[in-house]
């Protein structure tokens, strides 16, 4: 509903006058709609060309630590497009003044009005929590303004604010419908009120929000709409109260007493509702429920489940508290009991805790903690273990796992560590999880067994922990007892689980992974998978020697792709893949086919990795992880496989998605990213050192394709340029891997060399040629750069060794390149047989991987062998024509290169001087240094731009766009 009579609010004059920040409270009680409108407002105000940045506090922000990250994600939303340096912010351990100077700092940069939208303020009591919001508002600048939605007045100095004209007040009574508002409401039920009707029920209702919707509700059943004001006329008990019950006036007392117990249950299906209550009826009663009543709704895809409305429920749950706190427990107890016994872990242990039942809650992790873990639920069995006192190893290894899901590999280390003060030989586990003598594992059918959750979690922690064989500052390797230390004892389980892992899936597993591909695995019903919440039937979720055999393929796959072992990765992600279909697990089926995207990925095979890649973004959809950082790689790989087959739509919508999730990452588990001091420390984990590339790759694909919209616009190709090279020549501190050093110098130099910087071009072959294996690279670096300046001889020499050797044994894009370099010397040196013959083994090569951008960029030239060769492609053809017609479509080529040399900030800032009047003693004296140093800088600036006069330096940077 829009409030037409409450429009969205603007800076206050007096306030802006002040340079400080307008506040607005919204304060009214339950029901009156304030969220919405917020939520209308906050949308009105992002159509105004204002940022907004919304947060929902609830009772965990009654935390400062909780609620500066609350507020810092809050700020980072409204101005993280503008201000970059907002996404490397974070909470520090103690939050008070200096961060909240920070914030509003980082939000005064922000090149618009930035609205910080704060709902449900009222819920935050604790005062240090308050105080930080009472600083923001204190210290607001003139363009940001805090927006407060709150039930009573909050703990603000509000006296203080109006004295100087900067609050704004909505209050109830202004929160209130218009006649207007509920004819618009009732329309919306389908409900022909006369006039009189509608003005009566708005004096019955005094225009409370939630009043009228309730009302709407109960007209909406068929009811006379004269008697019904007229019975609420003569009703003197509470608005609420009376509507709820209402609807509920025409159930006989054990209906009513039905649906007060099954109040705590969201979903609802005739089994849960007869375990919960006792009653076989309890099916029909559903249904006639939903038959007769608009606040009681079914779904029937699947399995018929029941809902009953929020305000409905609501109602119902207080009643069932009122009555008895005891008996509430006892419901959630059933609850979960049934959901326990059914398979649905997430909401057994939900349940459970509501019940206070912890031996039940310890049931559920020693059971279920893998399925919860494995449908992305870490967060619960985090929470949970920390709940429920526990001492035995199971409990311990299962809060490693939920750790390392939690990317905290630290705190999972020292958790396995303490396992080794306990007894057991937990190391010597076979692969079926019994013990190395051949005794089963304790516990019963549906446990855990120990053993195969610590090979799980150390093989786990070696992927995305620690580097192997780094232990503890100051640790010692063993005890006062002699016997080796816990980190010394995890430090020697990674190393066995990795010799472990290598052995078990080395080419000896066809069975289990196979050769899948995306087109030879049926799609995932998204429809099916929309019940992932809700109960499933016996059976359906398999128990602990499923999951964990889940668990052991996703690991597996995570531990031999870091390796570089990409067949016996692709082995074990498509074991996963099978395994997680089977399960029901959708979360691990889209981890497995990123896993896959990866591994295609690491072959250079790019239909594949393009292939997987959109089949995880497609069959997210639908389901809470489609945004989800676990699905990053997918984003990455998505958008490179679009820029290469020339869709810049897909790459630049996918590229843009992938750095929205990178900054999420980043703001949300800051250890993940190391300061940018130790950048370059060995010690940072997998996972840190998997973020930084991905984030690379994504801000590499974000260049070249502003490098592409950049066509004519000289000085928007130079900043693309200066930001590479600033990454190229960060390389070398980087925890990466000579193969990824190479291949990110080889991506800087392919844009470079587009943007007309050959000079920069030599830089990035200098870097390059320093580290090992780059042969192969630099010759193609060195082959490109001469071709494009147009000594054909140097360009053929630097491919020669690599036109000697078979294409198929090259990587893709040496191969391509080396030939296309061969095709081009030879077509500008009238050999029309040469050209034709390498050009048609780069497109062998280029074919079956859709690798059009990568033929295209070599050289102009390429488009005309295509054409030479028209017709004479064989199986080819179809390819070349595709080129060809890319060719055709294509932007005239730039004719303006770009300075060879980046201008410096202080040369940068003295060129925006020149087209002045000022002489060179008057610039000096404004920027406070001597005549001479004006004259040095002028000097280095005329030698960048090649001219020799304060005039010809002007149009220079005109023409390349500096100006």
């Amino acid at each position: 509903m829009r409030r037409a009579g409450i429009p969205a609010p603007v800076p206050l004059a007096s306030a802006t006058e002040r340079a400080c920040g307008t506040t607005v409270l919204v304060a009214g009680s339950v029901g009156t709609g304030k969220t919405t409108l917020l939520a209308d407002w906050s949308e009105a105000l992002e159509q105004r060309g204002d940022l907004v940045g919304w947060a929902s506090l609830d009772r965990e922000d009654n935390d400062p630590q909780v609620m500066g990250e609350t507020l810092l994600g809050a700020v980072r939303a409204a101005i993280g497009a503008h201000v970059p340096a907002i996404a490397g912010e974070k909470v520090p351990s103690r939050v008070g003044h200096a961060f909240v100077s920070r914030l509003v700092e980082l939000a005064g940069e922000a090149p618009a009005d930035t609205w910080l939208v704060l709902d449900d303020l009222h819920l935050v009591r604790d005062p240090r929590c308050v105080e930080l919001v009472e600083l923001i508002v204190r210290w607001a600048p003139a363009h940001l303004h805090v927006v407060v939605g709150t039930r009573a007045d909050p703990g603000l100095h509000l006296a203080r604010l109006r004295l100087e004209e900067r609050l704004v007040e909505v209050r109830e009574h202004q929160l209130r419908f218009s006649i207007d508002d509920t004819r618009e409401l009732l329309s919306r039920h389908d409900l022909a009120l006369d006039d009189g009707q509608v003005r009566h029920l708005q004096e019955l209702t005094e225009g409370w929000a939630a009043g009228v919707a309730l009302a709407a509700v109960s007209l909406a059943r068929g009811r006379d709409a004269d008697a019904f004001l007229r019975e609420f006329a003569q009703s003197h008990r509470a608005m609420s109260g009376y509507l709820v019950e209402e609807v509920l006036a025409s159930l006989d007392e054990e209906v009513r007493d039905f649906l007060v117990s099954t109040s705590v249950l969201e979903d609802l299906t005739p089994d849960l509702a007869a375990a919960v209550t006792g009653r076989d009826d309890a099916g029909a009663l559903l249904e006639a429920l939903s038959a007769d009543n608009a606040m009681v709704t079914v779904d029937r895809e699947g399995p018929p489940t029941y809902r009953y409305h929020v305000l409905l429920r609501s109602y119902l749950g207080a009643m069932l508290e009122s009555r008895s706190l005891r008996g509430a427990r006892e419901v959630h107890a059933r609850a979960a009991q049934w959901y326990a016994a059914h398979d649905v872990p997430g909401q057994a242990l939900r349940h459970a805790e509501a019940a206070g039942d912890l031996d039940l809650m310890s049931d559920v992790i020693h059971h279920h903690a893998l399925h919860l873990l494995l449908d992305g639920r870490a967060a619960d069995i985090d929470a949970a273990v920390r709940t429920v006192p526990f001492g035995d190893p199971v409990m311990t290894a299962v809060a490693a796992l939920a750790s390392l899901d939690l990317s905290d590999p630290e705190a999972a280390r020292v958790q396995l560590a303490s396992l080794a003060t306990q007894p057991g030989p937990w190391l010597g586990a076979d692969a079926d999880g019994g013990r190395a003598d051949g005794d089963p594992a304790d516990g019963d059918a549906g446990e855990l067994p120990l053993e195969r959750l610590l090979a799980v979690g150390l093989r786990w922690l070696s992927f995305v922990g620690d580097d192997v064989g780094r232990r503890s500052v100051g640790e010692p390797t063993v005890r006062a007892d002699g016997e080796p230390s816990g980190d010394a004892w995890v430090t020697d389980g990674l190393t066995a689980e990795l010799s472990s892992t290598f052995r078990t899936w080395s080419g000896s597993q066809p069975a289990r992974g196979a050769d899948v591909s995306p087109a030879d695995v049926p799609t995932s019903s998204v429809a099916a998978e929309r019940l992932w919440g809700r109960s499933r039937p016996v059976g359906r979720v398999p128990h602990a020697q499923a999951d964990l055999d889940l668990l052991d393929e996703l690991t597996s796959g995570g531990v031999l792709f870091g390796a570089g072992r990409f067949d016996d990765a692709r082995t074990a992600y498509g074991a996963a893949l099978g395994t997680a279909r089977r399960a029901g697990h959708v979360l691990s089926a889209l981890q497995a086919m990123v896993g896959l995207a990866s591994v295609a990925a690491g072959q250079e095979d790019l239909v594949e990795m393009t292939a997987w890649s959109e089949r995880v973004l497609s069959e997210s959809q639908g389901t809470p992880w489609a945004l989800s950082p676990r699905l990053l790689p997918a984003y990455v790989f998505a958008a490179w496989g679009a820029h290469q087959g020339l869709d810049v739509s897909t790459a630049r919508d996918r590229n843009r998605t992938a750095l929205a999730l990178i900054a999420e990452v980043a703001a949300m588990m800051p250890a993940l990213a190391p300061p940018e001091d130790e950048a370059g420390d060995d010690a940072s984990t997998t996972a840190a050192r998997g973020l930084e590339q991905l984030g690379r790759l994504a801000r590499m694909l974000e260049a070249d394709l502003d490098l592409e919209e950049a066509a004519d616009e000289p000085g928007a190709r130079q900043d693309v340029v200066t930001r590479v090279m600033t990454g190229a020549r960060d390389v070398g501190r980087l925890s990466m891997t000579p193969a990824l050093a190479v291949g990110e110098l080889s991506r800087a130099h392919r844009i470079v060399l587009l943007a007309g910087v050959p000079r920069l071009a030599v830089e990035i072959e200098q870097l390059c040629a320093g580290l090992p294996g780059c042969e192969v690279e630099v010759a193609v670096m060195s082959g490109v750069r001469h071709l494009r300046t147009g000594d054909d001889a140097a360009a053929r020499l630097a491919v020669a060794p690599l036109l000697s050797a078979d294409p198929g044994s090259l990587p893709l894009r040496a191969a391509v390149t080396a030939h296309l370099v061969k095709a081009v010397v030879a077509h500008r040196n009238a050999q029309p047989t040469v050209a034709h013959e390498g050009l048609v083994v780069a497109l062998t090569r280029a074919a079956p991987q859709r690798a059009l951008r990568m033929v295209l960029e070599v050289a102009p030239d390429v488009a005309d062998v295509l054409a030479v060769g028209a017709g004479r492609f064989g199986e080819l053809e179809t390819f070349a024509l595709e080129l060809r017609e890319h060719v055709r479509g294509a932007a005239a080529p730039r004719a303006e290169p770009l300075l060879d040399v980046a201008l410096s900030a202080r040369e940068l800032s003295l060129l925006r001087e020149l087209p002045s009047l000022l002489t060179v003693a008057e610039i000096a004296d404004a920027r406070a240094v001597s005549r001479n140093t004006v004259k040095t800088q002028l000097r280095s600036l005329f030698q960048k731009l090649g001219v020799g006069s304060r005039r010809d330096a002007v149009a220079a940077a005109r023409r390349l766009g500096l100006l």
